[in-house]
């Protein structure tokens, strides 16, 4: 009898959170990410607004992703991530970015696949604020940046050349009957003819006024929907319903069934960031 009161009273215990264990907490569904506080970097040439990364241990991804805001007149030094890859994504302003001995110019809507060890610098190049997305996988550590004048810093780190997407809608599209397009910029499954040395895709959606995303799960893939501009709102069949505004990002975790909506008067863009890449046989429709 003594016993069973002792299970039953652990039992309640746990479940309230009074007895610690050693499972990480389990990851929601479907979480809302807040962009952090802005952190200066590169000696006050830059700020960095965390995404994912550092700043949500709670939710487990093979890349880490920020928001860089650079003024008129600065640029970050020259410098190299050592077994990382970046991709950029610029989201307002102009660019020039100089790798090894290419420079371009880069407008909003491109993107640019950085490979590891390239030795790289980026400049605002207009009248307004630089302001870019970007992904670095794995997740970026201070021990893989090395500043271009650095011991070991040498030319000839990589011999992989940029990737280069100059329009969003110039990628694949998947038309939905719903009031989206989705365009696919990178995949390194789909892009078989191109190298790509990142295992995550990365997409483009436009969801017009009412459009939507009907339920569905991706396999064995989380997906992170960042917005652009406009507003989203993801929901659960269980009822987890969150809405998500210009600079946040619904993170929905493998195999979570969800439904997107636009929530806006006016078009909405997102980014759409799948890990692994996603590949058609991973989506499951629900109705």
């Amino acid at each position: 009898m003594y016993r069973i009161v002792i299970l039953i009273l652990a039992f309640i215990l746990l479940s309230s959170g009074c007895i610690a264990t050693d499972k990480p907490p389990m990851e929601a569904g479907v979480s809302l990410i807040a962009p952090s506080d802005p952190v200066s970097i590169f000696d006050g040439q830059a700020t960095y607004t965390g995404i994912i990364g550092e700043e949500t241990p709670q939710i487990q991804t093979n890349y880490s992703m920020g928001l860089v805001v650079i003024a008129p007149g600065n640029a970050t030094p020259p410098h190299r991530l050592i077994n990382a890859t970046e991709l950029v994504y610029v989201l307002d302003g102009e660019a020039k970015i100089c790798c090894e001995n290419e420079t371009l110019e880069v407008r909003e809507g491109e993107t640019i696949l950085l490979p590891e060890g390239m030795l790289q610098s980026i400049a605002q190049a207009g009248e307004t604020d630089l302001r870019y997305i970007t992904v670095i996988q794995p997740p970026f550590t201070p021990a893989v940046e090395i500043l271009g004048d650095a011991p070991g810093a040498i030319d000839g780190v990589t011999d992989r050349a940029l990737l280069v997407v100059a329009d969003p809608r110039e990628g694949t599209e998947w038309s939905l009957e719903t009031g989206v397009a989705v365009h696919t910029l990178i995949n390194p499954v789909l892009m078989n003819m191109t190298e790509t040395p990142i295992d995550y895709s990365i997409a483009y959606v436009e969801l017009l006024p009412g459009g939507y995303l009907r339920y569905d799960g991706i396999l064995g893939s989380s997906d992170l929907l960042y917005v652009i501009d406009g507003e989203i709102e993801v929901s659960t069949p269980l009822g987890e319903t969150i809405r998500v505004s210009p600079g946040s990002a619904a993170h929905i975790r493998p195999d979570q069934v969800k439904e997107t909506r636009n929530t806006a008067d006016s078009t909405t863009r997102i980014l759409s960031l799948i890990d692994p890449a996603w590949t058609p046989e991973k989506t499951s429709l629900f109705e």
